[in-house]
């Protein structure tokens, strides 16, 4: 691929946009996405991080190739990053962004469809499409209101005001903010935690907010038992469980497996 970079070892992958400066969104870099996605759904993959090249994470879509398109063939074209998106939340393992510098459009949207943000501490995040008169194009909006309400999510949409990500995590978009000379040694240290951790409780973790996200807090509730009782079938979580009885029959903590949980 050539805006794309794709790489897995052992238990992470990572997807990086490759095309500094900005790492704006073409159409070949959006056919890539969607392929790297489906790259890292076929693989052993236990987490992935998604990354930017250079001195910004990705500074939205390449609008120097929409103008005079016809509407009726640049939305398929456009259509092609709302597919990659909804794959890349629909992952059976975590998913983290990690931003540095500008994160802008369709890259914003980018971040939100991850279940974490790492951010720089000189990040900033902004939706200029309202510069150019059309909505963010892959409800980026919408993304933003779930986390931080209509208000804000309408302030941040309307306005293009770049927000430092201080300010995003706290109210609760960003998970994260470290020094920029740390954020690639974080970066990986949370890769290497989640890839080691239990897969299946990630996995059924995300299933059940994906309940609660698409039919609501009863929903989520009525269904709780069947997403999380499977789980107590597997082998090592009964050997986790009896990690445990040890522990807590000795008055010691409760211990991290000894082992790395099993996979997918």
């Amino acid at each position: 691929m050539k805006y794309v970079s794709v790489v897995i070892e052992q238990d992470v992958a990572r997807i990086t946009l490759d095309a500094p400066p900005g790492n704006r969104i073409n159409f070949q870099m959006r056919e890539e996405l969607e392929q790297a996605v489906a790259d890292v759904a076929a693989s052993t993959a236990r987490v992935l991080l998604v990354t930017g090249a250079g001195e910004d994470f990705c500074l939205g879509g390449d609008a120097r190739q929409w103008a005079d398109v016809p509407v009726e063939d640049l939305r398929p074209k456009i259509a092609v990053l709302a597919s990659a998106l909804h794959n890349l939340e629909q992952l059976r393992i975590p998913t983290i962004a990690v931003v540095q510098g500008t994160c802008a459009g369709g890259g914003f949207e980018l971040a939100l469809s991850c279940d974490l943000i790492l951010a720089g501490d000189s990040a900033r995040f902004l939706f200029p499409e309202a510069l150019l008169g059309i909505l963010t194009l892959q409800g980026g909006v919408v993304q933003l209101a779930e986390r931080v309400g209509r208000t804000r999510a309408f302030e941040l949409a309307m306005t293009s005001e770049p927000q430092p990500a201080r300010r995003l995590a706290d109210w609760n978009v960003v998970t994260k903010v470290v020094p920029d000379m740390d954020l690639q040694a974080e970066a990986t240290a949370w890769a290497d935690r989640l890839g080691h951790g239990p897969t299946a409780t990630y996995a059924a973790t995300k299933d059940l907010l994906d309940i609660w996200r698409s039919e609501g807090h009863n929903a989520a509730q009525a269904r709780l038992y069947d997403v999380s009782m499977p789980l107590f079938k597997r082998e090592d979580v009964q050997t986790a469980i009896r990690e445990a009885t040890k522990a807590i029959n000795a008055g010691r903590p409760i211990p991290p497996p000894s082992s790395t949980w099993a996979g997918r």
